[in-house]
């Protein structure tokens, strides 16, 4: 959950010298796909389910015009007409900067790059934090190996015509038993295929941000049996979670649809226009996937060689005149979730559990509200009938406090932490100012160590500080006995406070088993305790459980716990074979520990 880390003062963060490149590619997180390889390769084969497989690194840059450059090369292709991979650049998880995907062809010989802009609003020099992400998607149509990322600031404004954003839909389709693909991907239907949908869905999701669009077919039809008649019939749907398992009771919308007969397929005239309306944009920040879905009637054999979506209008403004997907009225009730990083994941948990998403319609936003999401977060709130405020001190200085209704109270609830078993976190005391100084607010290591900081100044030997740490017999150690005592009376207090027993829960079983991956992120059990907690103080009834793979948003990265902290407050099941899952690898405390040293010297 790098995005949501504290914010730190920061210079010229990440971003390089005009003219100069920036190393990119180890700055970034391991998806649950894809592996990293010796020397920093990331591979993920054809056969693993499409998705995200690299992203981050969620970097504030100053303004001007980028390049996002990168080296991939596609083996084992299945279908070389179409994508293999596609690679986007987002701000915040909402405001898409680029997009662009590329088939092997234009991939081989040279290296990918994808331009971007940086406008002054979400820059450096605006002090609107505006958290840039890359990230890179894995279609399932090729062997990749990503072998280098850089990033190059060009130091001006790009031109003021920005590439055109297509999405090449062809091969990301499902393909229905009537229909069959050809070598190139291409979909061909015998004028007796049984009639009905062809093709449909877009995996990975495809999600789009406000503005206008415009779908479009290439293909040919032979002689239809009564010219009169269509042959063929386009969809679009709004949050249509087609292969399920990714959340979301909300109905999808309604379609817009259009037919069209063998003529207008031959004169290049097979598409649609319609608006992504503002309740299923990136911009809104909800998940509302988009599926296309293509319908042959018999009346005509047809090929289908291209599915393209291309944006026509930027914004939701410009697209006001185009037909969009009709939002059903839901009948449920708005709920706005304000708080760090676990309460984003609270966020998550209501529109992943299709029962809960079928009753509320949740917004997340962080309880330090950068300037550009602002007026998002004033809709939000404008429209909420629950506000759900995570119990923080941070709450108090919320910029949009006073849109609040009149005498609405939010529902609080606890932010679950566990400090004893790190208590060198920077989350817990002194943190690492020389590494935030050089690389923050998003460092190589999210969870930075004020004792490691410490000891740099003092033991400028690196295999006597791990000693040192090792042992920690330096004067001037916290003493994390008289930590954990202090954190026995707070979540005791917390139970109280809140008539819960979630503090007791933890305090019986932490020695014992993994309640937590670091400070602040629970494990599946004791999260959902917390989930159940809101659920009754928002009268949410009915049994809704988390969906099997919840666990994901938890407990990657895992922080190591200090072999010696673990033994001293009786913890069983940390030592130092113990592995720790980060960035999809599996270290134990001393490789994670050493690895921390050497990054920062």
């Amino acid at each position: 959950m790098a995005a949501n880390l504290p914010m730190q003062a920061s210079a010229a963060i990440g971003a390089p010298p005009p003219g100069d490149d920036r190393e990119v590619l180890s700055r970034l997180e391991a998806g649950r796909i894809g592996s990293r390889e010796a020397g920093g390769t990331v591979r993920v084969r054809r056969s693993e389910r499409g998705g995200c497989f690299l992203y981050g690194p969620y970097w504030e840059l100053p303004e001007g015009g980028y390049r996002l450059g990168f080296d991939c090369r596609a083996e084992a292709v299945r279908w070389r007409e179409q994508p293999v991979l596609g690679v986007e650049v987002i701000v915040l998880d909402r405001l898409q900067r680029a997009w662009r995907d590329y088939t092997a062809d234009e991939l081989a010989g040279r290296s990918g790059e994808l331009l971007f802009e940086v406008p002054h609003e979400i820059s450096l020099e605006g002090r609107n934090e505006g958290r840039f992400e890359f990230r890179f998607f894995h279609f399932g149509n090729a062997d990749l190996r990503v072998e280098a990322v850089t990033l190059t600031r060009l130091g001006s404004r790009l031109d003021a015509h920005s590439p055109e954003r297509r999405w090449r839909m062809l091969g990301r389709l499902e393909t229905a038993a009537s229909g069959r693909r050809g070598p190139d991907g291409a979909v061909v239907l015998r004028q007796r295929s049984r009639p009905g949908r062809v093709l449909y869905g877009g995996w990975p999701y495809l999600r789009l941000p406000g503005g206008g669009y415009r779908l479009s077919v290439s293909g040919r039809a032979g002689e239809p049996r009564d010219p009169s008649r269509p042959v063929l019939a386009l969809e679009i749907v709004a949050n249509s979670r087609w292969r399920g398992g990714a959340g979301g009771g909300a109905p999808a919308s309604a379609p817009v649809r259009r037919e069209f007969a063998a003529e207008a397929l031959a004169n290049g005239e097979a598409s649609v226009d319609f608006a992504v309306p503002e309740a299923f944009s990136l911009e809104a920040g909800i998940k509302a996937p988009y599926e296309l879905r293509l319908f042959h009637f018999g009346n005509a054999p047809l090929t289908i060689d291209a599915v393209d979506v291309t944006r026509i209008e930027a914004g939701p403004a410009a697209a006001a005149s185009l037909p969009m997907p009709a939002v059903h009225p839901l009948g449920r009730k708005n709920i706005v979730i304000i708080g760090n990083c676990q309460a984003e994941i609270v966020w998550q948990a209501f529109n992943r559990v299709g029962s809960l998403a079928a009753m509320f319609d949740a917004r997340y936003h962080f309880v330090r509200l950068p300037p550009s999401l602002h007026e998002f977060a004033r809709r939000d709130l404008a429209r909420c009938d629950i506000l759900l405020v995570q119990d923080l001190r941070d709450w108090e200085r919320f910029p949009l406090r006073d849109c609040l209704s009149a005498g609405r109270e939010p529902v609080r609830f606890p932010g679950l932490r566990l400090a004893s078993l790190w208590p060198f976190d920077g989350w817990n005391g002194p943190s690492d100012p020389e590494a935030t100084r050089r690389e923050g607010p998003n460092t190589r290591f999210p969870y930075l160590d004020g004792l490691l900081a410490r000891l740099r100044t003092e033991i400028p030997d690196r295999e006597q500080r791990f000693q040192a740490y090792r042992a920690l017999e330096w004067p001037g150690i916290i003493n994390y006995h008289r930590r954990y005592e202090l954190e026995r009376r707070e979540l005791e207090a917390m139970d109280r406070r809140y008539g819960i027993a979630i503090g007791a829960f933890i305090l019986d079983r932490f020695r014992s088993r993994r309640l937590f991956h670091t400070t602040v992120h629970p494990n599946r059990e004791v999260f959902d305790m917390l989930m159940q907690f809101i659920l009754r103080s928002i009268a949410a009834s009915g049994r809704h459980k988390l969906p099997g793979r919840f666990e994901a948003l938890l407990d990657d990265p895992q922080v190591p716990v200090h072999p010696k902290v673990a033994h001293d407050l009786g913890v069983s099941w940390a030592d130092e074979r113990t592995l720790y899952r980060n960035r999809g690898a599996a270290l134990t405390w001393e490789e994670y520990v050493r690895l921390y040293i050497e990054h920062y010297g």
